[in-house]
């Protein structure tokens, strides 16, 4: 089976979204590649070809992605897919191929994903970065811990007038954050796009601005679900995002949601792991987090990825790492942190600790410890080694990334 990976025309868009759908089992409407174009590059949306039928689909969005200390560019792995008539042929291999040979071309030194199915991308040098929890509670077991009064004023804002403001407070909220991506004006249209066959019965996406008396400092992005089945309002709000810059302003806005009226439970995805609200309730048990693996990242120039962002301590240590995907990252490296920055080379030092690419990838935002990879098998080295990993690439905060691609 002869199968071409080519850059999609402007005018396959429509067999594009066929093809996608079919793989996914949905009915994608051109009101939905509107939304899509906004944020799509036709040079970096590929396809799979069967003679003159296609039969796989991936994207790639150019992104920023925050890092320890810093950014960087990124490419935004999507729109994945085979059609069931030629899956375990090679063709989504074929199609990474020629991905990661393209974004390597292009300079980005890593690569995200969110995958659809988590046996997916390993082999393909991805690997989990960050986790995310799904929350679930009922309006009657809402109440704080503490006693809390109101900071400012939460009020409802029409789209246009709301994102005046969002996109600062977004940028305050998530700076430094690593896991985050950065909104330009084409993905706040995205995000802010509310067609009404993905409401699933819901409301328009409402739009709920706090302000402290110094300006906007909060928002939240909700839809709200009735349901009149019981003879009594038990809908659902929907939480689609919550960012503040302060923890008062965050804390009016969940007081928010869960004083609208006519409803009975509340649900959010994704949230951060280290969610405040969860230590702002009184029976933080009744949030039923559920978490799971978010987005993935590939690192797709090791030498080059990894001074780019910062450490939490100095160190210096050796790393063997196995890249059969990209050969050209497999070798020993030698990195050495300080507070200046960091420097990683080529070396022919003994290793202290040696693992797969997926795996560093994983490690690459903070999130991720070589010591639990560690104890799951997935990395070799000793104690003192996989304490000193840990203590470099350790971060502050968790990282989080609130956009779904």
């Amino acid at each position: 089976m002869d199968i071409e990976v080519r850059a999609i025309a402007e005018s396959e868009l429509p067999d594009y979204g066929r093809s996608l759908g079919r793989a996914f089992n949905e009915d994608f409407t051109a009101e939905d590649w509107e939304v899509e174009r906004t944020v799509m590059e036709f040079d970096r949306t590929l396809a799979a070809f069967d003679g003159t039928d296609m039969v796989g689909t991936t994207g790639a969005f150019p992104l920023v992605l925050t890092i320890p200390g810093g950014s960087l560019p990124m490419a935004g792995v999507t729109q994945v897919s085979v059609l069931p008539t030629h899956r375990r042929r090679g063709v989504l291999t074929q199609m990474m191929r020629t991905q990661l040979d393209d974004v390597r071309e292009r300079g980005e030194l890593v690569a995200g994903l969110w995958a659809s199915e988590s046996s997916i991308y390993g082999r393909f040098g991805y690997g989990i970065a960050t986790l995310c929890a799904a929350i679930e509670i009922e309006r009657s077991h809402t109440a704080f811990a503490h006693s809390h009064q109101p900071s400012g004023r939460v009020w409802l804002a029409e789209k246009e007038a709301a994102l005046e403001h969002l996109p600062g407070v977004y940028d305050r909220a998530t700076a430094a954050w690593p896991g985050t991506l950065a909104r330009p004006a084409n993905w706040w249209r995205r995000i802010t796009a509310d067609l009404e066959h993905w409401r699933d019965g819901a409301t328009r996406l409402y739009y709920a601005l706090h302000d402290s008396g110094e300006g906007v400092d909060g928002y939240v992005l909700y839809r709200v679900k009735q349901d009149w089945g019981s003879g009594f309002g038990s809908g659902i709000v929907k939480v689609r995002e919550v960012m503040a810059t302060s923890l008062a302003a965050y804390a009016d806005l969940w007081q928010y949601c869960f004083g609208i009226d006519l409803i009975a439970k509340i649900e959010s995805w994704p949230r951060p792991l280290d969610d405040p609200l969860q230590y702002l309730l009184a029976e933080p048990r009744r949030l039923n987090m559920r978490v799971a693996d978010a987005m993935w990242i590939r690192l797709v120039d090791v030498p080059a990825a990894l001074p780019a962002r910062r450490y939490a301590a100095p160190g210096r240590i050796v790393l063997d790492v196995r890249d059969a995907f990209c050969p050209w990252n497999e070798g020993r490296y030698e990195l050495d942190a300080g507070s200046d920055g960091a420097t990683c080379r080529p070396t022919t030092r003994d290793p202290d600790l040696a693992l797969d690419a997926a795996d560093l990838g994983g490690t690459y935002l903070g999130g991720v410890s070589f010591g639990a990879l560690a104890r799951g098998g997935r990395v070799e080295g000793d104690a003192a080694a996989l304490t000193l990993a840990d203590a470099m690439f350790g971060w502050g905060r968790p990282p989080f990334c609130p956009n779904v691609f």
